[in-house]
């Protein structure tokens, strides 16, 4: 069976001038796919002009199903290219997975006759999806035995049982060759996705991977994520991004990849990753096993530096944890980012200012700022909407924590959008951000195009008052 996979071409704020990374899911999807003839479209990489080019996968590969992936904020664009799709070939099977897909399928599914999808696939998607495709050609299939999978029967949505977690060691590794582009980066740097593990045990209010995969860990294999460090370093890539949901939670299981990394020879690739302050912080040995391995960015978020926000968030840390977990990367001189959160229920225009200059004088490399999200499925979207506090309930194009959705018990949802914006404006004229900056002396070129780009962004929403749309030709 010829299969498209599609990756959403939205992309949030200013991201967009720092890196385009591809997605890793739809390849662990070909990786499942033995026998089927794939191919992967990240979209990022085209947008806005969409159209073109889909019409020429359609025409060139002539696709009997394909299967699209969207974040939150994406899912608008996700039914948008469907209904493009649907339009140029009725027959064509449509199926969504992901975050989204996984934690509103009956929502979807209830919402009436327009939906242009004919299959949502909950939870891990690499079993469920092969299986969907492998008996589609059978006159004869049972679709009602394919666990996570939800489908059309008529004018009726049926909702099959959840898939229990799949057992990581069984899965084969992604299929990138299928991929029709391979022109990722970050800064200057040629860049593909891996993944060391799967889920978080914490139950942070404003996250939804609990949704997703209950509160479990789960690492791969050593010898499978080596063999998929040295498929990313044989297609040419010179860094590699590690996107687990928690990293640093066994820290076991990280020493030995740091380790295993430096043994087998694979430290000629640099490595970026997110990280937990708490992870880091406690364990300082850790972090200069990182350095050996060349790991030369971390993404930490850190979310806020009141200690009464990150009670009330349920996140694992502190203030001091997070400048001790600062202080070790930068005493080891890997590149810094750290998230910061703003928009919790008792921030006002002091709170902001004081969190911000708190969060400078840690000394990060870049700030990446965002907006309290109500997502679905998440205790915080609960509790706040409860509160009053959710100024825009319904509308998921805005929830990619750049657009403001809340309004805090002082601040309206306009104050607040201003208030965090001028604040992230601020921040590239302030000399700290450039004193001694790890992507200055390592990327100085790439690093100022970004960084003016994103500025002059930013400026034009603090002048608007408003983020703009993002415009695509679908």
């Amino acid at each position: 069976m010829r299969i498209l996979l599609l990756a959403m071409p939205d992309t949030a704020d200013v991201i967009d001038y720092f890196g385009k990374l591809p997605n890793l899911g739809l390849v662990n999807l070909a990786g499942n796919l033995p026998g089927h003839e794939v191919q992967v479209l990240d979209l990022v990489l085209y947008k806005p002009r969409i159209r073109v080019l889909l019409e020429r996968v359609l025409a060139d590969f002539r696709p009997e199903i394909v299967g699209l992936s969207a974040m939150t904020f994406q899912f608008d664009t996700l039914l948008r290219v469907a209904r493009f799709l649907k339009g140029r070939d009725p027959a064509l099977k449509l199926a969504a997975g992901g975050y989204h897909a996984t934690l509103m399928a009956r929502k979807l599914a209830a919402g009436g006759p327009d939906l242009p999808l004919d299959f949502l696939i909950r939870g891990e998607g690499e079993a469920t999806f092969r299986e969907l495709v492998d008996d589609l050609g059978n006159p004869n299939l049972d679709m009602a035995s394919i666990s996570g999978l939800s489908y059309r029967r008529g004018t009726t949505w049926l909702h099959n049982p959840d898939r229990p977690l799949l057992d990581l060691a069984a899965l084969p590794l992604p299929r990138r060759e299928v991929r029709r582009d391979q022109d990722f980066f970050f800064f200057d740097q040629s860049i593909d996705v891996v993944e060391t593990s799967r889920g978080c045990p914490h139950d942070c209010k404003f996250c939804s991977i609990t949704g997703m995969y209950g509160r479990t860990f789960r690492p791969f294999p050593l010898e499978r994520i080596l063999a998929d460090l040295r498929a990313v370093r044989s297609r040419g890539a010179s860094a590699v991004f590690i996107a687990d949901d928690n990293l640093t939670f066994d820290i076991g299981h990280f020493r030995r990849l740091c380790r295993a990394i430096v043994e087998h020879g694979l430290n000629d690739l640099r490595y970026a990753t997110q990280a937990a302050a708490v992870g880091l912080a406690c364990h300082p040995e850790l972090v200069a096993e990182m350095k050996q391995a060349n790991f030369w960015m971390v993404f930490v978020g850190f979310e806020s530096m009141s200690a009464a926000n990150l009670r009330g968030m349920g996140k694992p840390t502190s203030p001091e944890i997070n400048r001790r977990a600062a202080a070790l990367l930068r005493r080891h001189d890997m590149g810094l980012i750290a998230g910061v959160i703003f928009g919790y229920p008792e921030d006002t225009r002091a709170s902001i200012n004081r969190n911000y200059r708190l969060m400078k004088q840690m000394r990060p490399d870049l700030i990446y700022s965002q907006y309290l999200t109500p997502y679905p499925g998440t205790r915080l979207r609960r509790e706040m909407l409860a509160a009053g506090l959710v100024a825009n309930a319904e509308d998921f194009r805005t929830y990619d924590g750049f657009h403001c959705n809340v309004r805090t018990r002082a601040l309206g949802q306009a104050t607040l959008y201003q208030s965090l914006k001028r604040e992230s404006l601020k921040s590239y004229f302030d000399p700290s951000l450039y004193a001694r900056n790890f992507f200055l002396r390592h990327n100085p070129l790439a690093f100022f195009r970004a960084i003016a780009r994103a500025m002059l962004s930013i400026l034009a929403m603090v002048l608007k008052g408003r983020q703009p749309a993002q415009k695509l030709d679908i």
